[in-house]
């Protein structure tokens, strides 16, 4: 692998900021680029589930992955999220990320018991010789990927280095997958149980906000010092509480503690998510609030 595709720490995955009038907001997109360099990420990934990738347009796809890449200036990887539901978009998207200068690419690819149709997008997007290719696990409309067909895939399509698990199992699974690989296929994850996720070995923790606070978490258990990773996990845990129990509103929780940050510009989301009662408008300016001053605290304290 290159050393871009040996990533190891805290990978960006930006939610895509939006103008009032529906527009990309580029400013916002830079500022969230800069502050996470300026904080610790070791990668972009975009466009994803939490930048609402379904609603982006291909000519947006091009401009937010051509403004991570700008702002990286090849000083971390972005990696360009190619999924799409039609297979030769997926490919197109694929390949112009690449035209681009993307170090890698991300596809999800929905598992519905055809072990042949995932082969044969694993295959194809392998004929793209992408540097690293990322295969998302995720279980949200049916079932997941099989571990023997995920280890004989890595095994005979080289460009598949990385997976990104995010299945209801993930943790189990995450050491199964390691273990089924002898560790050689590189695993990035999310979700609420990040020092689990470290304890079983990930490679890579992927998420949208407080950056900060994730990539001193991760510096900390790097560099041996569970305790003190664990402690700063335990303050985001409100955070995490309110994301796991109210995950069809969390793009505009992460919008919000954005927006708070003074990162976005506003809060403005496309998909057609339920708006924020008035128990959770004001649940979420406390804790958005809250997520702000720990960034800060963290940003502002050596590791």
């Amino acid at each position: 692998m290159t050393s871009h595709a040996l990533i190891d720490g805290i990978v960006a995955v930006p939610a895509t900021p939006f103008t009032e009038s529906g527009c990309i907001d580029g400013d916002s997109l830079r500022r969230y680029a800069r502050d996470a360099l300026a904080h610790g990420a070791a990668g972009f990934l975009a466009p994803a589930v939490a930048g609402e990738v379904e609603t982006l347009t291909e000519a947006e796809r091009e401009i937010v992955v051509g403004t991570l890449l700008e702002e990286s200036a090849g000083r971390v990887p972005v990696i360009g999220g190619a999924t799409d539901p039609d297979p030769a978009a997926r490919l197109r998207h694929a390949k112009r990320f690449l035209e681009m200068g993307c170090h890698g690419v991300l596809a999800y690819l929905p598992y519905k018991g055809n072990d042949s149709e995932i082969e044969s997008a694993v295959r194809e997007l392998g004929t793209l010789n992408p540097p690293l290719l990322m295969i998302q696990d995720l279980d949200w409309t049916g079932g997941s990927l099989p571990i023997p067909l995920i280890e004989r895939l890595h095994r005979e399509v080289p460009q598949f280095s990385w997976i990104k698990v995010e299945t209801a199992d993930r943790c189990r699974k995450i050491s199964a997958i390691l273990d089924a690989t002898g560790g050689s296929l590189r695993v990035g994850t999310a979700g609420p149980d990040m020092i689990e996720l470290l304890d079983r070995g990930v490679h890579s923790f992927l998420i949208t906000f407080s950056i900060p606070v994730y990539a001193r978490i991760w510096a900390h258990y790097r560099a041996g010092r569970r305790a003190e990773a664990l402690a700063l996990y335990r303050r985001l845990l409100p955070c995490l509480t309110f994301m796991a129990t109210h995950q069809k509103v969390q793009w505009r929780f992460t919008k919000a503690l954005l927006r708070a940050e003074g990162i976005f510009a506003t809060k403005r989301v496309r998909l057609p998510v339920p708006e924020l009662d008035s128990v959770e408008l004001k649940l979420v300016a406390d804790l958005a609030e809250y997520a702000r001053q720990l960034s800060a605290e963290v940003a502002a304290t050596a590791s």
